[in-house]
């Protein structure tokens, strides 16, 4: 393809140093091929027309999660949500890390932003927080465009979240008098997305009387909206619960926000569904809406009809089961999760969810089944150290003594770490972490989790 993205062939050292040759920045994408928001960007972005022109002034790599030594890696490089994406400057220097969640038009925006930008953004966010220098435009835009879900300490470095994007959303606003008209614009937009992140952070937390108007002046500009479209749609929930008293008011306008969204054919499918699942889930928080099942199905199967690429199935497959559930249709999230094994590159993912649906039937034993299943169909050491923990820990949960299927289980597990060069490293070590409290007693694998643990 001539405009397909020129990924660079080689590990993230070779990468670097190719960067450091030509004066340019370096942009890794960390992922997994099961990642539905990693199948997402993957459509959303990359997938553009445009995209590949604006990574031809950087060096681009890709990171899969099951690659070889990839969670040793990405242990040193601090990354561990699927996906992550950071520039670094030529010297190996973090620029900003990039949030996922952003359309492919804003998030090429934010890109474009970072790749000129004159300084990092922990840089910028340390001279806000000090006050030893005002900050430009641009570096309050960085701020506001950085993925704060995946930081992993590097910015904030044990600082909480919510107060320090709350402090940074004041500092913004008040940056805002003394700049001229497009640039005040620019500053009150980060501000505006700096609040609403530190409110997300802070929700059931935190009580602003204050935000019930300031999420209705938002969800009022169309523009500012659109904006912000990516925090809406994930946490819009989160934000009108934070306000208990006036929650039928900002059910109602974010209900009508999500309503323009779910209908503007500029946005992908995806994008456009998960804007249906935000109305769902305003219904279920005061805003009653009529017919809306009907709408989710509807949305749902127009929505399957236009997207082929395998990419773009995935992530809408994905949406469409949550919009579906949501909508209290489970019978056809079940229906779709199943017709769609064949077709998926993916199908160990899906079929995790099919024992979320057995879970709520109340089929624990189609649970395990699926559980198992996925395991046992699962490509990728990191894959199969992850969805065999899951398996083998919901065994001990729900089926404590059935000991022949529980040792069985563990003993094909601790061959998965075995055969993980990685096995003791990043998410890996979390799985480990996390199973070897439950284990009963006299499981050689225990033993081994242990033995890695403390020789991680």
């Amino acid at each position: 393809m001539a405009n397909a993205i020129e990924w660079f062939e080689g590990g993230f050292d070779a990468a670097l140093e190719a960067a450091r040759a030509a004066g340019r920045p370096l942009f890794l994408y960390w992922g997994a091929v099961w990642c539905p928001p990693c199948n997402r960007v993957k459509y959303e972005i990359f997938g553009r027309e445009d995209f590949p022109a604006k990574l031809q002034s950087m060096v681009a790599m890709q990171l899969d999660g099951d690659s070889p030594n990839a969670q040793a890696l990405a242990a040193r490089l601090k990354l561990r949500s699927y996906p992550t994406m950071v520039m670094y400057r030529p010297d190996g220097s973090e620029i900003t890390r990039l949030p996922c969640e952003l359309d492919g038009e804003l998030f090429g925006e934010a890109l474009m932003a970072a790749r000129f930008a004159g300084h990092t953004a922990g840089e910028s966010m340390a001279a806000a927080l000090d006050g030893k220098r005002a900050l430009s435009p641009s570096e309050w835009t960085l701020l506001s465009n950085y993925s704060w879900d995946t930081d992993e300490g590097v910015l904030l470095h044990g600082r909480d979240l919510g107060v320090t994007l709350t402090t940074l959303s004041q500092l913004a606003a008040a940056a805002v008098t003394g700049e001229a008209p497009a640039a005040a614009r620019q500053v009150e937009d980060a501000a505006t997305r700096l609040r609403l992140h530190a409110m997300v952070a802070q929700a059931g937390r935190v009580v602003d009387a204050s935000s019930p108007e300031f999420l209705l002046k938002v969800l009022g500009d169309k523009r500012v909206a659109r904006a912000n479209m990516d925090i809406f749609g994930n946490s819009g929930h989160q934000l009108v619960r934070a306000a208990p008293a006036r929650h039928a008011e900002l059910a109602a306008a974010m209900a009508a926000t999500a309503q323009v969204w779910a209908e503007d054919m500029w946005l992908s499918a995806p994008d456009r569904l998960t804007a249906v699942r935000l109305q769902v889930r305003m219904s279920r928080m005061g805003h009653v809406a009529d017919g809306l099942p009907q709408l989710v199905r509807t949305r749902v199967q127009q929505a399957l009809a236009l997207v082929d690429d395998k990419y773009g199935r995935h992530t809408l497959v994905n949406t469409a089961v949550s919009a579906l559930n949501d909508a209290g249709l489970h019978a056809e999230a079940e229906a779709l999760l199943q017709s769609v094994l064949v077709e998926s590159h993916a199908p160990y993912y899906f079929k995790l969810s099919l024992a979320s649906a057995a879970k709520r039937r109340g089929d624990l034993p189609g649970m395990l089944d699926w559980y198992e299943k996925a395991w046992r169909s699962a490509v990728g050491p990191a894959t199969r150290i992850q969805w065999g923990a899951t398996y083998l820990s919901a065994l001990i949960d729900t089926t404590p003594g059935d000991t022949a299927r529980i040792e069985a289980a563990a003993a094909a597990l601790e061959q998965d770490f075995a055969n993980a060069p990685d096995g003791f490293k990043q998410r890996n070590l979390t799985q480990a972490q996390k199973l070897v409290a439950k284990l009963p007693a006299g499981l050689a694998l225990a033993d081994t989790l242990r033995a890695g643990i403390e020789h991680r």
